[in-house]
């Protein structure tokens, strides 16, 4: 038996009281770690087979027999469409090995002066023709892109084909 004090208090353990205890606050501290299992991922967003520039892709894990799901990753296409995935917290590239709902928003503002092309009715088309823009307002983007209804797998070895055609 090991006695100690505390706070003027005698606390009696016996050696297997302490060994569960240890037990239990070293399995605590893994479960509430930070470190998640993190896997690259990049791919290309094309609309109507052109690569999507200035899209913004986010992803979230799906929850499964875990309560920590883990965070959200995010990324931004560059003039070719392409994207690499990055955590929200930690900030590291990547994402959360596990299947994802993924949404990807397009906001035709996004798209640079020199790209675009006014027509004679004074609407801005975009030069891949994906979003059409009036008054500064975007066209209805597909709610079945931003509602959470895709999906991505990550695995361990991560993914870097990781594309996604959307069409109209």
């Amino acid at each position: 038996m090991i006695s100690s004090s505390c706070g003027g208090h005698r606390i009696s353990l016996k050696r297997h009281d302490w060994k569960c205890l240890g037990t239990a606050v070293l399995l605590f501290s893994l479960g509430c770690s930070d470190s998640q299992q993190v896997a690259p991922v990049s791919g290309t967003i094309t609309f109507e087979g052109q690569p999507l520039v200035g899209a913004s892709i986010t992803t979230q894990p799906i929850a499964t027999d875990s309560i920590e799901v883990g965070s959200g990753s995010f990324g931004l296409t560059d003039e070719q469409g392409r994207y690499e995935l990055e955590l929200v917290k930690p900030a590291q590239k990547g994402a959360i090995i596990a299947e994802h709902r993924v949404m990807i928003s397009h906001v035709a503002g996004n798209q640079t002066k020199d790209k675009a092309q006014t027509s004679e009715d004074g609407e801005t088309k975009s030069w891949d023709d994906a979003t059409v823009v009036k008054s500064g307002v975007a066209r209805a983007w597909p709610l079945r892109y931003i509602d959470g209804s895709l999906r991505l797998t990550v695995p361990p070895e991560g993914n870097t084909d990781a594309d996604f055609d959307l069409r109209k």
